[in-house]
């Protein structure tokens, strides 16, 4: 071949593999949208049998009376009937509503659940070698309160991945018989603000679950993030026997922790601290004294009022001027402050006024 005639069969090579791939990403691009069509349908299908079928036999809430729950059988038949995709989308689906309700109709679903083998789909995917399907069957029985031993359990806490490890917390959280959070003990890893959010998830629909004492991961562990963690579960769950080791806090070197510690003592309303945290508060930066501003806030004592109204009427720090303020109003509103501030700075008043009104 001459040097023209490979240079052609170089273009027409590099021709056909632009056709060739431009063909492929279009089939691939037809296969995605058909799929996307058949979940949507399945999911409309669904969606309609759950409308026609499911909700009905929701009950109105009696408080603490317990109802009995029964399934009509015509529905477990009818669902039982669905190929793998549509019990994928029923599990999905059925989480879904189980965030949406509690009591009977929570334990409805479950029952549906339990009744379809869906927990055996879930199990399944726990003795899966793919990381994301252990995830996805613990996410999976957790949010559907299907019990797991805690031994099942445990071997996921030492995973490298931190999404796995993440959601074996999670579900030892809620089915723990003992120490639900027993796992801080094994924590190395720094935890996400995620993880914290989903802590608070599990104990708003669990309440169920055995109250843990955090005083002593808050005095002895290392770990920073389980400190400030446990502190925030300690003051959620108005957990009084970790206010002397959150108090211990309150002189450590770090200000992050620090501000955490005083923070944690305001929504536990530990009053005692007034003094302390008054007599500290020059010293601090400024995200410590807004804290202690709001502690002193939850407080709510002669004192307390008394140094947020001298410490607005004196501020000169933007932030402390107007976190103070919104404190000050909030309490007003609630008509937990009678204060009538006279020969305030026009700024001032603006600031306050604002606070005042806002919604």
């Amino acid at each position: 071949m001459t040097v023209d005639q490979t240079f052609i069969f170089v273009i027409q090579c590099i021709v056909a593999t632009s056709f060739l791939g431009t063909f492929v990403t279009y089939v691939i691009i037809m296969i995605l949208r058909f799929r996307s069509v058949q979940a949507q349908r399945r999911q409309l299908k669904l969606n309609q049998l759950i409308e026609e079928r499911i909700l009905p036999q929701f009950v109105e809430e009696r408080g603490a009376d317990e109802l009995s729950v029964s399934i009509d059988q015509s529905l477990l038949d009818e669902l039982a009937l669905m190929n793998k995709r549509n019990r994928q989308t029923l599990i999905d689906t059925l989480i879904r509503l189980r965030w949406h309700v509690a009591g009977t109709n929570a334990l409805f679903l479950h029952r549906i659940y339990v009744l379809l083998g869906l927990n055996l789909d879930s199990l399944q995917k726990m003795k899966s070698r793919n990381w994301y399907r252990n995830v996805q069957g613990l996410h999976e029985l957790t949010l559907m309160d299907y019990a797991i031993s805690d031994i099942d359990i445990l071997r996921f806490n030492l995973s490298e991945v931190s999404e796995l490890r993440s959601a074996a917390r999670s579900a030892f959280m809620r089915f723990s018989k003992n120490e639900p959070f027993r796992f801080f003990d094994e924590v190395r890893d720094p935890l996400s603000i995620w993880e914290l959010i989903g802590f608070f998830r599990i104990l708003e629909q669990s309440r169920d679950t055995v109250k843990s004492n955090f005083a002593n991961w808050i005095r002895y562990s290392r770990n920073k993030t389980v400190v400030i963690c446990c502190m925030k579960l300690a003051a959620h769950e108005h957990s009084v026997e970790a206010i002397d080791s959150i108090e211990g806090l309150l002189n450590v070197n770090d200000h992050a922790l620090r501000s955490h510690a005083i923070n944690a003592l305001g929504h536990l309303k530990a009053v005692h601290t007034q003094d302390a945290l008054i007599k500290m508060y020059p010293n601090q930066p400024v995200d410590c004294q807004c804290e202690i501003l709001f502690s002193l806030g939850m407080f709510r004592t002669v004192r307390a009022m008394e140094f947020l109204t001298d410490q607005f009427q004196s501020a000169f720090d933007f932030e402390i001027e107007n976190h103070v303020a919104a404190i000050l109003a909030r309490l007003m509103r609630n008509d937990q402050l009678k204060w009538s501030p006279s020969q305030l700075l026009p700024r001032k008043q603006r600031i306050l006024n604002y606070y005042l009104h806002e919604q």
